[in-house]
């Protein structure tokens, strides 16, 4: 049974098409959800998310259009509260997907990156994806040249270095060899994408933070802040300076967004709906260019009280069960999921499922390890 979970998990870029979106191949296993119960309480807040999910799309069609990717948020919750059954039954046999997930993709991202220095056709490195737009080549990394922007089994590099990003969480949770750390950390620099290099530089700073026993949540909650009260100067700065060019469109583009999320009352309150990829491909939706990050792709979706509701569940979930990490560990993680919602706004993303799962060993090993530890008193 483990095996057809880890299995239907391992191809995060394919998905079922029905003709009225794509259905990613990992919620076939949702049908083992009647044979795991190894359940906390605390994992039936995955099944509350799901309810409210349902409640509130279908209750704020009045206000927030429907959308089918609204569905895709529950089975998305289901599929996490199966995996968290899964990972708690047998922590073991996590440990061993996690390893051999990562061997995988750092194999099929080698073959990548050697297969295109060769002259080899695009269509031979991306055949484990089938929910990218046909157009879509791998590009050069920018730094060095002769290599190219891998994407493991994923769509693109970045998801592919945010996944890296979670897994070197992972390793320092399951303990592996410091050689294993480090390949991980060099494939995170070769990989190219820019997220990836941000994350190298601050995970320095979230050890020195650590260090001083101090919390980087703090801090970036603070950066945030103060992104938003001083976006305008920024952009002038940056116009007048006729430099960054590229930084200006994502703020500009950011700021615009922020700017139409409260010109209605009843959108910054309820939302505006969920977009498609193919909506924000083609711009065929109302209001300004939504991004791709957290903001832009769920509160705007769901409004300030809609997003409270669907997310508090989850957010008392991962401060439950994060209770057991050090404070290295809770710096990193919070630098980790930062960073993926700057980049990666959708939490549909297997990503962010990988996490939860890696969270919920973690705090299931701890809860072993104490038990054995009263027994042997």
């Amino acid at each position: 049974m483990y095996l057809f979970f880890y299995f239907f998990s391992s191809f995060p870029a394919l998905a079922l098409n029905f003709g009225v979106g794509n259905v990613p191949v990992r919620y076939l296993a949702l049908p083992m959800l009647a044979f795991f119960t190894r359940v906390k309480k605390v994992d039936f807040l995955f099944l509350f998310c799901a309810l409210a999910h349902l409640i509130y799309s279908l209750g704020a069609a009045g206000v927030r259009p429907f959308a089918l990717i609204d569905f895709s948020y529950i089975l998305g919750f289901l599929y996490i509260l199966l995996g968290v059954g899964v990972v708690r039954k047998n922590p073991n046999a996590f440990r061993l997907f996690v390893i051999c997930f990562w061997c995988l993709n750092i194999v099929y991202a080698l073959y990548q990156d050697i297969f295109l220095m060769l002259g080899g056709s695009q269509d031979w490195v991306l055949a484990h994806e089938n929910t990218h737009d046909l157009s879509y080549a791998i590009p050069p990394v920018e730094l060095f040249p002769f290599l190219y922007r891998v994407t493991g089994l994923f769509i693109e590099s970045a998801p592919f270095v945010i996944y890296l990003m979670i897994t070197h969480l992972a390793f320092s949770i399951l303990g592996v060899s410091r050689w294993l750390r480090w390949i991980n950390i060099f494939v995170i620099f070769l990989a190219g994408a820019k997220i990836g290099y941000v994350f190298l530089l601050l995970l320095g700073v979230s050890y020195l933070l650590s260090q001083l026993r101090l919390r980087l949540l703090k801090f970036m909650v603070g950066g945030v802040l103060l992104l938003l009260m001083f976006a305008p100067m920024l952009l002038s700065m940056i116009v007048e300076a006729n430099a960054f060019g590229s930084l200006w469109v994502r703020l500009n583009s950011f700021y615009e967004v922020v700017l139409g999320f409260s010109s209605e009352i009843f959108g910054l309150l309820f939302g505006y709906g969920f977009v498609s990829s193919a909506q924000l491909i083609s711009g065929d939706f109302d209001g300004p260019m939504r991004g791709i990050d957290f903001f832009s792709t769920y509160i705007y979706a769901n409004g300030v009280l809609g997003s409270l509701f669907l997310l508090f569940p989850l957010v008392l979930w991962i401060f439950y069960n994060t209770r057991c990490l050090t404070l290295v560990q809770k710096n990193s993680s919070s630098l980790i999921v930062f960073l993926a919602l700057l980049t990666m706004g959708s939490l549909l993303n297997f990503q962010y499922a990988y996490f939860l799962f890696v969270i919920a060993f973690s705090s299931s090993v701890h809860e072993r390890d104490r038990i054995c530890s009263k027994e042997a008193d």
